[in-house]
């Protein structure tokens, strides 16, 4: 019974145009390759990439897949957090003892940030 749904199953698959993978894409000596050269990081992803002529996201997602050490680069640092134009002209109503100094919000960030240190 199985036989016979193997080959309905195949016939379904050949009449719609789907096709099994087979083609292996990491051969036995390229995963040693990988594994030999842990901790992976970028630079040897795409050294072993140009090597074993695949991609080096290729290699990174294999080296994971196979549980291989990847170090990945660190985050860019984030910027300084600056003072909101808001707090900039909360603090130039301070200096100049004024409820509103409504449209200031309008003002670029380092103009506020002159006027203000102007007037400290």
């Amino acid at each position: 019974m199985l036989a016979l749904y193997d080959k309905i199953t195949s016939l379904y698959n050949y009449l719609l145009g789907y096709t099994i993978m087979t083609d292996v894409n990491y051969t036995p000596e390229m995963i040693a390759k990988i594994e030999a050269a842990q901790p992976l990081d970028l630079a040897k992803a795409k050294a072993l990439g140009a090597e074993l002529d695949r991609g080096y996201r290729s290699i990174i997602a294999k080296a994971k897949r196979e549980g291989f050490e990847y170090i990945s680069k660190p985050a860019p640092a984030k910027k300084k957090l600056a003072p909101s134009k808001a707090d900039m002209v909360a603090a130039i109503c301070a200096a100049v003892d004024t409820d509103s100094l409504d449209g200031l919000e309008k003002a670029t960030g380092s103009a506020l940030n002159k006027l203000l240190s102007s007037l400290a």
